[in-house]
C-alpha cells in the first residue's frame, strides 16, 4: 500500500462530501442529491482502491461509472440549462402580466370615482389607494396610521369603524351611507368595505371604497317627494309601459275609476273603454304619444261599476337618455259634474235664444207696422226698437257661435289660411258693398298655422267690427298677412273711432271685468277665444292718425310631404 499525504486528504474530502450528500438528501428530500451521493461514493471506493493498491483493472470499475454518470451529469445539465431558461421565460412573462395587471388596477384606481383607503382591523388608515383630500380632514399622505375619528367627523367616524370592524372579524362585506357637511351644504357617501387577506399571515386588513351619492340621495329625495304628489292628488294618475300594460295607478284613480290597483296593475287601459269612443280617437292618441308628443283630450270612460265618466285626459311619453319611449304617464280630471253644467246651460241657452228669437220676430213685425201706419215720433220710436231689435238678433247669433266654438273646437291642426281668409274678404264686400277693403298678402300662397278649425272667423269677425263701426263714409279697412319662418301674422287697421281701451284692456287682461264695464258685443269676445285656443296672441294698438290696429299672432307650421290641411 503507497500511502500519500494528497491521496489521503483526497480520500477524506469525498468521503466528508458523500457525507454531506445525504445529510443535504435527508433534509431537502431532492432526489438530484441522490445523484451526488453516487457519484462522490463512486470517486471515493477509487481513492480507496487506489490507497490500497488494487489491481487496475478493479480499479477502473469504478472510474468506468464515475465516466457514464459524468456523461449523464453533461445531459442532465444541458435540460436543466434549458429548464432553467424556459422558467426564466415564464418569469418574464407572469412579471410582465403582473406588472400589466397592476397598471390596469392602478388605472382603475385612478380613474374609479370612488375613494378606495386601506384600513387595518383597528380602523386605523395604512393607505390611500385612490381619491383626494375632499372628504377628509387631512392630506392623503398624512393619514397612514391615523384613526377614522381623527380623520372624519364624529358620526362618520362611528359608521365607518363598525363596518370595518365587522369586516376584519367576519370577513362579510359591508355597506353604510353617511353625510359629510359642508360649508356649502351636505354631501352623502356610499361606503363598502372589503377583507383583504394575505397568504401564510392571520393579519387581515380591510379595504374601504367611499362615493359620492348626493345626486342620487337629491334624486331620491324628489322622487319621494314627486310619489306623495302623485299619491295625494286629486286627479287619477296611471303610468304604462311602452307596450300599454299598466305599471302603477295612484289612490285617486282607484277612486274615481273603482279599480284596485291590483286589479288595474297588468292590464291596459281598455279596462276602462266605455265603447264611446271611436277607433280613430285612440289610433291618434297611440300614434302621437309614441312618437314623443302629448296627447291632450276629453274622453267618455267607464267605471268598474259601469256607470260612464267624462275625464279631460293627458297623456305623456316617458323617453330615457337615447330619447326612445320607455313608459306612458296618463292624467285623468273627471269633468262629469263640470260637463253635466255645460249640458244644462245649453239646453238653457237654446231655450232662451229660441224664445228670444220667437219673441224678437214678433217685436220687429209690430215695430214695422208701427213704421208704416204711423208718422212722426211715434214711427220714429218704432224704427229704434227695430234697430235694437236687430242688433239683439245679431248679439244672439254671436253668442251662437261663441257656443258652438266652445262645444266644437278641438285639437289645433295645421290649417291653410290665404283661401280662408279670401273667402271672409268675399262675404264682407258682398255684405258691404260701398266698404273699402285694401288687402295685402306678404306669405306664401300655401302658408299655414297651427290652429283650430275656424280661426278665419276671427278675421272676419275684425273686418266686420271695422266696417260696422266706421263713422266715415265709405269705411276704410286694410287687411295684411304676413309670415316669417316662425310666425304667420294677421293684422287688421282701420280708421274709424277706434276700439276703446277698456274693451281691449280686459280681453288682454289689463283690466278687470267690474258692473261698470261694458262694450259694443261679444265679437271681440270671439275673436279672442278663437285666438285664444288656437294657441295664439292677440294684440291691439292705435292707428295712426286714428283708428284701431288688431294683430293675430298665430305659430307657423311646418310642411312636410304628404300632410294635409283640415
Amino acid at each position: 500500500m503507497f500511502v500519500t499525504a494528497p491521496i489521503l486528504l483526497s480520500l477524506l474530502l469525498r468521503v466528508l462530501g458523500v457525507g454531506l450528500s445525504v445529510y443535504l438528501l435527508y433534509r431537502e428530500r431532492d432526489r438530484r442529491f441522490v445523484f451526488l451521493v453516487v457519484l462522490l461514493s463512486l470517486m471515493a471506493l477509487r481513492q480507496a482502491l487506489t490507497l490500497f493498491d488494487v489491481g487496475s483493472a478493479v480499479r477502473e470499475v469504478p472510474a468506468f461509472l464515475v465516466s457514464v454518470l459524468a456523461v449523464g451529469l453533461a445531459f442532465y445539465l444541458v435540460r436543466y440549462v434549458r429548464e432553467e431558461n424556459e422558467t426564466k421565460e415564464r418569469l418574464r412573462e407572469m412579471n410582465a402580466q403582473l406588472q400589466a395587471s397592476r397598471n390596469r388596477l392602478r388605472a382603475a384606481m385612478n380613474a374609479s370615482p370612488e375613494y378606495i383607503f386601506l384600513l387595518d382591523g383597528a380602523a386605523r388608515y395604512r393607505e390611500v389607494l385612490s381619491g383626494e383630500d375632499e372628504i377628509t380632514v387631512h392630506p392623503p399622505e398624512d393619514l397612514a396610521g391615523r384613526a377614522v375619528e381623527e380623520v372624519l367627523p364624529e358620526e362618520t367616524a362611528s359608521a365607518v369603524r363598525e363596518a370595518v370592524e365587522r369586516t376584519a372579524e367576519s370577513g362579510e362585506i359591508q355597506r353604510t351611507e353617511y353625510p359629510m357637511r359642508r360649508d356649502d351644504g351636505v354631501e352623502w357617501y356610499e361606503a363598502r368595505t372589503a377583507c383583504v387577506r394575505y397568504p401564510d399571515e392571520e393579519v387581515r386588513d380591510v379595504l374601504l371604497t367611499a362615493r359620492d351619492v348626493t345626486e342620487r340621495k337629491e334624486r331620491e329625495r324628489k322622487l319621494r317627494r314627486f310619489r306623495r304628489a302623485i299619491e295625494t292628488a286629486g286627479h287619477a294618475i296611471y303610468i304604462t309601459d311602452d307596450s300599454g300594460r299598466i305599471t302603477y295607478v295612484n289612490p285617486a284613480f282607484e277612486e274615481i275609476t273603482g279599480y284596485a290597483s291590483e286589479e288595474a296593475v297588468g292590464r291596459t287601459p281598455d279596462l276602462l273603454d266605455s265603447g264611446q269612443m271611436s277607433e280613430d280617437y285612440f289610433a291618434e292618441l297611440w300614434s302621437t304619444v309614441r312618437s314623443g308628443e302629448v296627447w291632450e283630450e276629453e274622453i267618455l270612460n267607464e267605471r268598474r261599476d259601469g256607470s260612464l265618466y267624462y275625464a279631460q285626459q293627458t297623456v305623456a311619453p316617458v323617453t330615457d337618455e337615447s330619447g326612445t319611449v320607455r313608459e306612458f304617464v296618463a292624467i285623468q280630471t273627471d269633468i262629469t259634474p263640470l260637463k253635466e253644467r255645460e249640458r244644462q246651460l245649453n239646453v238653457l241657452s237654446r231655450v232662451l235664444r229660441h224664445n228670444l228669437r220667437n219673441e224678437m220676430n214678433l217685436i220687429l213685425g209690430k215695430a214695422q207696422t208701427i213704421q208704416e201706419s204711423a208718422d212722426g215720433a211715434i214711427a220714429s220710436d218704432a224704427a229704434q226698437i227695430e234697430r235694437v231689435g236687430e242688433r239683439l238678433l245679431d248679439l244672439a247669433e254671436t253668442y251662437r257661435e261663441i257656443l258652438d266654438l266652445i262645444e266644437t273646437s278641438g285639437a289645433r291642426h295645421r290649417i291653410r289660411l290665404v283661401d280662408r281668409i279670401r273667402a271672409e274678404v268675399r262675404e264682407l264686400r258682398e255684405a258691404h258693398p260701398n266698404a273699402e277693403v285694401e288687402v295685402a298678402f306678404d306669405c306664401p300662397e300655401d302658408v299655414a298655422a297651427v290652429a283650430i278649425p275656424g280661426i278665419e272667423r276671427a278675421v272676419g269677425e275684425l273686418l266686420e267690427n271695422a266696417v260696422v263701426h266706421s263713422d266715415r263714409e265709405p269705411p276704410e279697412v286694410e287687411l295684411h298677412v304676413e309670415s316669417t319662418a316662425d310666425h304667420v301674422r294677421i293684422r287688421v287697421a282701420d280708421r274709424g273711432p277706434g276700439i276703446p281701451p277698456t274693451e281691449w284692456e280686459i280681453l288682454t287682461g289689463e283690466h278687470e271685468i267690474d258692473p261698470l264695464s261694458h262694450g259694443t258685443g261679444l265679437g271681440l269676445w270671439l275673436v279672442h277665444w278663437l285666438v285664444t285656443r288656437a294657441g295664439g296672441h292677440l294684440s291691439f294698438e292705435e292707428n295712426d292718425p286714428r283708428g284701431s290696429v288688431v294683430t293675430i299672432q298665430l305659430q307657423r307650421a311646418s310642411d312636410p310631404e304628404g300632410e294635409s290641411d283640415e
